[in-house]
């Protein structure tokens, strides 16, 4: 998706909570206040700023460590 959104659409998009997309922010989402206060976020922003997050595990790899190790 392109272009730009407010906090609660931002939030609907990533799939979390206002309060959750306030931290979001806090934490370095990229965003822009402008002079009338309002807070914009690029779609793009959003999307790299949860890419940082992606779990790379292989589930099935993890099940079989745990069953071996359930056996020693």
């Amino acid at each position: 998706m392109h272009g730009w959104t407010k906090k609660k659409g931002g939030a609907k998009y990533a799939g979390v909570g206002e309060r959750t997309f306030h931290e979001f922010l806090k934490m370095g989402l990229r965003h822009i206040k402008l002079p009338s206060g309002s807070v914009l976020i690029r779609y793009q922003d959003i999307d790299e700023f949860l890419e940082q997050y992606v779990v790379n595990e292989n589930t099935v790899d993890n099940i079989v460590d745990r069953v071996l190790g359930d056996m020693s």
